[in-house]
């Protein structure tokens, strides 16, 4: 968990949805009131010294990365020109678990460790562009939880609140379909062992999304 701060998300697969839920409109046109959409997620994870000495396990039985989905919700209730302010929210969830295997008899060497994410965030963004395409700037705050556990327990830690921050972009291919990059940065409070889950320090983690909605 090496630099799990700033957080996480990479790399959206297959991500569908109604941004915009737009009305017929040319390029030019300005911002849809709001957008929609749900779009898959790649989460950095990266390792941690505390979270696997306090599982007892080695830090590279830690899954580096998770995949999981994204949904949001977002108005832009001011318009001027070819910018709108946004106001809205996103609902994260990744999972992941890993479990050394012996090459030779299959067999497994070691616990099976799982890590989720989850988190749920308000978001303000500044929005650059047109009914077919803009850019942004987002931050946001919200109740976080990252877990790392192992496998036969369930995760305990509770929810913290955390902020990010981030851009990018979409593209229109029709009215309700689009390709998204979108690369954020959570910080990730330090929390210490529970019951189950292991502990973690304060660090950072980067976060894209890459997704057609």
């Amino acid at each position: 968990m090496r630099r799990w701060l700033f957080s996480v998300v990479l790399l959206g697969l297959v991500s569908a949805a109604t941004p915009a839920l737009a009305q017929p409109g040319r390029p030019t046109d300005p911002i849809p009131v709001f957008s929609a959409d749900i779009r898959g997620a790649f989460v950095l994870l990266n390792d941690d010294i505390k979270t696997s000495s306090t599982l007892a396990v080695a830090n590279a039985d830690l899954v580096g990365h998770a995949f999981g989905g994204v949904g949001g919700l977002t108005v832009y209730p001011i318009h001027r020109g070819g910018f709108a302010f946004g106001v809205g929210g996103e609902l994260l969830i990744a999972t992941a678990s890993r479990q050394n295997i012996d090459p030779e008899t299959r067999k497994p060497t070691g616990p099976e460790v799982h890590r989720d994410v989850r988190s749920m965030t308000g978001q303000l963004s500044f929005n650059f562009g047109h009914h077919k395409g803009w850019s942004y700037l987002t931050a946001g705050i919200g109740p976080w939880a990252f877990d790392s556990y192992l496998a036969q327990t369930d995760p305990d830690s509770g929810r913290q609140f955390t902020t990010n921050f981030g851009f990018g972009a979409r593209w229109f291919n029709n009215e309700h379909t689009a390709f998204n990059l979108d690369m954020r940065f959570y910080l990730s409070p330090p929390s210490e062992q529970v019951i189950t889950s292991g502990g973690r320090d304060r660090d950072r983690k980067s976060t894209r999304l890459n997704s057609s909605h």
